[in-house]
């Protein structure tokens, strides 16, 4: 179809009177497909951005990039019209899923997912059964999955069962995770999943991590499948990758079947951190029938490494004894600290109450978590009253917050900046980041141009110096860019969300937000692939370098500097 259009096009301008010979035909049809992609932009990808990010749809611009003959311009009008989302955007973008390029058609399908139109999700619906392309299918399935429309999980659950297509597969398993999110009350009761499939893709190598994705988020599991899970994943248990194994965990630690809690001590053993963590998740909600399990459960709370501590102490701690607790309030790590003491039951031992004292003139963020915490849980008033003039910013707001008296600060959206800055346009930038740990170099995007505008210019204010990694979550995220390391110490304003069709995978960065376009300055690692925040958390991101540093960090770490780095060729 382009190339006819190409010929149309030709023919008018240059007014031929004779048929086209064979190898005229030939020579042209080879020029015109070579120059096609490379032809004028038609509108300003700068203009596209712009109007996303002011939520403006201009039909006049948009229209003209929509019929533009060069395909990126097409894409990013696409794009950008799903970010701004609604109805009139749909009616704009739904033409474009009978575009004659495959990629065309794939964008337009992402566009709509993003949009939240939900009334597409039957377009979508239609067009999926007349697709052919397996790029496009897979992007149409993920849309229907994010629009949580009311044939959403029957059309994804078909998929599941029927497709003889990986990729399709996956984006129905994934699509479904993302549902029990954002549109959980489609997933409540039975459901036409069929759950013995999703174990068959399980034991699959292509479907094995969406598989267990699946699992982990939809408690589809019965404790008569156990059985057969738990033989897979020791059969498999060299080639299955941990992340893998991590969510299957999940997926078991709900069930109440007896071999459960067996292989989960054997998979304790793991030397791989994720599983292990996983594995302490789960082994600290379940209910533990020996003096054994207990002591075994105590040993690995003492292990030596703070992240598998903590997930120990906020899972477990009704099986820590008391010897444990006091060994982990005194130890050197403050998160380990602060997790042992919020554990404690009896908080009016000596000790403890020596820390609390301690703690309230203590300058470091977890401590004064801790104890503010404490205080809010006793629900005294006169004494919150007076923690509430404190001059330690993370005590007095905490007060306030136990109160009702605090004010959260109001972020109202910043404009649109007129221009960005220069160094997008010469290529990603590197930011390297200096940490308590160690240095991490990260890459920006171009194509998030705001989310990435709005990082660079932080940086280079100096915003997060010396900030804190507030919200360390391990097998999930590292997030940071709070200012006083309880999360608190914002910018004062907020940013649009600049989707995009990147997966949250392991090392990607993401904006954090409080919902829709309330971005601003904290930002967050994956330390896991978080496949359940695709296409509706803006990916602006990824390390390039300092991943061991990123995996290392730990809760109130803090970011010493950060400062933009050398350019990298797009």
């Amino acid at each position: 179809m382009r190339i006819l259009h190409c010929l149309t096009r030709l023919s008018h301008r240059s007014k031929l009177a004779k048929p086209l010979t064979l190898a005229f035909f030939t020579v042209f049809l080879a020029s015109c497909s070579a120059l096609t992609p490379k032809s004028p932009p038609c509108v300003e990808s700068a203009v596209l951005y712009r109007l996303a990010d002011m939520r403006q749809i201009n039909e006049s611009a948009f229209n003209k990039a929509l019929a533009c003959d060069n395909l990126e311009t097409v894409e990013l009008a696409l794009i950008n019209l799903g970010r701004i989302g609604g109805e009139q955007a749909s009616e704009l973008i739904l033409p474009s899923l009978d575009h004659s390029q495959d990629s065309v058609r794939e964008t337009a399908a992402f566009a709509l997912g993003i949009g939240l139109h939900k009334p597409a999700t039957a377009n979508l619906i239609e067009r999926l059964g007349q697709e052919k392309n397996n790029k496009v299918r897979v992007a149409m399935v993920l849309a229907i999955g994010n629009l949580g429309g009311e044939q959403s999980v029957p059309t994804l659950a078909r998929l599941i069962e029927e497709t003889d297509e990986p990729e399709v597969a996956n984006a129905a398993m994934q699509g479904l995770g993302i549902m029990s999110v954002f549109h959980r009350h489609l997933l409540t009761g039975d459901t036409e999943i069929e759950v013995a499939r999703v174990i068959e893709r399980l034991d699959e190598e292509d479907t094995a991590l969406m598989a267990s994705f699946l699992l982990a988020r939809v408690p589809l599991l019965r404790d008569p499948q156990v059985p057969d899970v738990i033989a897979l994943l020791r059969e498999k248990n060299a080639s299955l990758n941990s992340a893998t194994q991590a969510f299957v965990i999940r997926a078991l630690s709900r069930l109440g079947q007896k071999e459960i809690t067996p292989f989960l001590w054997e998979k304790v053993r793991s030397d791989n951190l994720a599983i292990q963590i996983a594995v302490a998740q789960a082994l600290g909600i379940r209910t533990l029938t020996s003096t054994e399990q207990i002591q075994a459960l105590n040993e690995l709370a003492l292990a030596d490494n703070p992240a598998l501590q903590v997930t120990v102490l906020q899972s477990g701690r009704r099986w820590m004894t008391p010897q444990t607790l006091k060994t982990l309030r005194e130890s050197d790590n403050t998160w380990v600290q602060s997790e042992a003491f919020l554990a404690t039951n009896d908080k009016t031992q000596p000790d403890v109450q020596k820390l609390v004292k301690a703690w309230l003139e203590s300058d470091d963020p977890n401590h004064q978590r801790a104890v503010i915490q404490y205080f809010s849980e006793l629900n005294m008033p006169p004494v919150l009253k007076q923690l509430a003039e404190s001059d330690k910013e993370i005590i007095r707001i905490g007060a306030q917050r136990a109160l009702n008296t605090y004010q959260e600060p109001k972020n109202e959206p910043i404009a649109t900046p007129t221009e960005l800055p220069s160094s997008l346009s010469e290529g990603p930038s590197r930011v390297k980041i200096v940490t308590t740990k160690g240095d991490i170099v990260i890459k920006l995007f171009t194509d998030t141009p705001y989310t990435s505008t709005n990082f660079i210019r932080l940086v280079e204010s100096g915003f997060y110096d010396n900030t804190y990694f507030h919200r360390v979550i391990p097998n999930f995220v590292a997030q940071g860019g709070s200012k006083y390391g309880d999360g608190s110490g914002s910018v004062g304003y907020s940013i649009r969300e600049e989707l995009n069709q990147r997966s949250h995978r392991k090392g990607t960065i993401g904006m954090a937000t409080a919902g829709k376009d309330t971005g601003g300055a904290q930002f967050f690692f994956n330390l896991a692939p978080n496949l359940h925040l695709d296409s509706n958390y803006t990916v602006f991101g990824e390390v390039v370098a300092g991943m061991d540093i990123v995996m290392s960090l730990e809760q109130n770490d803090q970011i010493l500097k950060a400062e933009i780095s050398e350019k990298i060729n797009k």
